[in-house]
């Protein structure tokens, strides 16, 4: 029987000076580290009904990436017994001739270093390809750890890789370990990941080493089960469906270094970003906090290890600590003003993805352009306007780099944001106070191989006709 868990449910964290948005920190953890000097950092049992999407993302979509077949929908995530359940299905869906589930960390928990476990009972059969697997919180790809991937028609040999160099120049190293069939019973796969070397272990009992490539930045988990693709191959006549790969529990932990302590910052709608960001940090080390709100909300006060409602805020790391960011709802909310405007774009991949979609307010359509820089999309508000927050909402294609330009004419344009540290996922940019018509966002530099793609562009502020 696992442990009981008594559960604070929480909408941001930041771990180890790192920000991991709409998580959820066990408020008086009771699952026991595996050996004397780790720290519990972040954890899920899956002990409730359904799956905790404060923790958790959802994948929703088509993978074209590796010939894959199936289409990854929510009806095939769900909670039972106790577990973490992923099906896989023969189900025609978008397009698709399977469909899957897929579940992620991206945007909600990243950590850089320490030891990651998953307990888990993996699907078989030919076509079939479970993974537990982490890449960097910058979605930057490579670098990718792969913690276990199975070939189902072979569900006793498990992978461990770790990827590195460019998009263009992809290179991995990595062994295989011949067990038990993985799909009979559970088994914990973990990795222990430090400056120095990424150490994979079955059960309890190490597998593999690897200290070259090491990588050093924050990464977050990745859950799923692929249908097909280039590596497994398409399923076959003997392949049985559904599928389904059960997951007990996943557990994260921080290594123990004497004179330097984590920091654990939660916040509830909005993030706290620590200065500096830092692994963890030495003893007396001075620390602030600023806590930002998601749009919609401002911020209350702090509670924990810091007291009252001064933001920012400065404390000294003489242990682990844990604050939380307390935010309200605004009472006087800005209007949504691109809703059904008019929008237009540089270029578009295909007649489906046009600019317009990033103004419908619907999820599941989006723009995206051609795979190559350079390239915008932009809004007329229709009448000039006071611009004070925006929110991009990205699909996997996102922009590393890229500016927020206004206008009142479309054709003098000035930048009133940029960044080179593009993230992905939501992406709220708040504190603009730009009065203009149009407004852009013009992506310099992508994430990844394809274009760009917004499922929305939402620009929040009010008419200056109102003023």
């Amino acid at each position: 029987m696992k442990p009981g868990i008594k559960f604070k449910i929480l909408r941001s964290v930041i771990i180890s000076g790192l920000i991991l948005t709409n998580s959820c920190f066990a408020a008086s953890p009771t699952v026991p580290a595996k050996q004397q000097g780790w720290y519990l950092t972040w954890h899920d049992e899956f002990e409730g009904n359904r799956l905790d999407e404060s923790k958790w993302r959802i994948e929703d979509a088509a993978f074209a990436k590796n010939n894959e077949l199936q289409y990854y929908t929510p009806e095939d995530v769900f909670i039972r017994d106790g577990m973490l359940v992923l099906r896989s299905r023969k189900n025609v869906i978008g397009g698709c001739e399977y469909s899957s589930g897929l579940v992620e960390t991206r945007g909600k928990f990243a950590q850089q270093y320490g030891r990651v476990e998953i307990r888990a009972q993996l699907p078989k059969g030919k076509g079939v390809w479970p993974a537990h697997w982490m890449l960097p919180a910058s979605c930057q790809w490579p670098p990718e750890i792969d913690i276990m991937e199975v070939l189902g028609h072979q569900p006793h040999v498990m992978y461990m890789t770790v990827h590195w160099g460019t998009w263009q120049d992809r290179k991995k190293k990595g062994s295989l370990f011949i067990g038990p069939d993985f799909s009979n019973d559970f088994h914990e796969f973990a990795i222990e990941w430090d400056n120095d070397s990424i150490t994979w272990f079955v059960d309890g009992t190490k597998r593999l080493e690897i200290s070259e490539y090491v990588p050093h930045e924050p990464f977050y988990i990745i859950l799923n089960t692929a249908i097909g693709g280039d590596w497994p191959g398409k399923p076959n006549r003997r392949t049985l469906f559904p599928q389904y790969h059960n997951i007990d529990y996943v557990r994260v932990y921080a290594k123990e270094i004497p004179g330097y302590y984590y920091l654990s910052s939660l916040a509830e709608y909005g993030r706290v970003n620590a200065v500096p960001c830092l692994p963890y940090y030495q003893e007396k080390t001075e620390v602030t906090l600023n806590a930002q709100h998601k749009i919609g909300y401002k911020f209350s006060h702090w509670s924990g290890d810091l007291q009252g409602n001064k933001n920012p805020a400065a404390i000294v790391m003489d242990k682990h600590k844990k604050i939380i960011a307390h935010f309200e709802k605004d009472l006087k909310p800005l209007q949504k003003l691109s809703a059904n405007k008019r929008a237009s774009a540089s270029s578009i991949e295909a007649p489906h993805l046009s600019a317009g979609n990033v103004v419908d307010g619907d999820l599941k359509t989006r723009w995206s352009s051609e795979f190559s820089d350079l390239q915008w999309v932009q809004i007329d508000l229709g009448e000039p306007c006071l611009i004070e927050e925006i929110r991009l909402i990205w699909e996997v294609a996102f922009a590393r780099a890229y500016e927020i330009q206004v206008s009142n004419d479309a054709k003098q344009w000035r930048t009133v944001y940029s960044t080179q540290e593009g993230q992905g996922t939501v992406e709220e940019i708040i504190q603009l106070n730009a009065k203009a018509r149009y407004i852009s966002m013009r992506g310099t530099q992508r994430a990844r191989e394809f274009g760009y793609s917004l499922w929305e562009f939402e620009v929040f502020g009010q008419k200056l006709s109102l003023e």
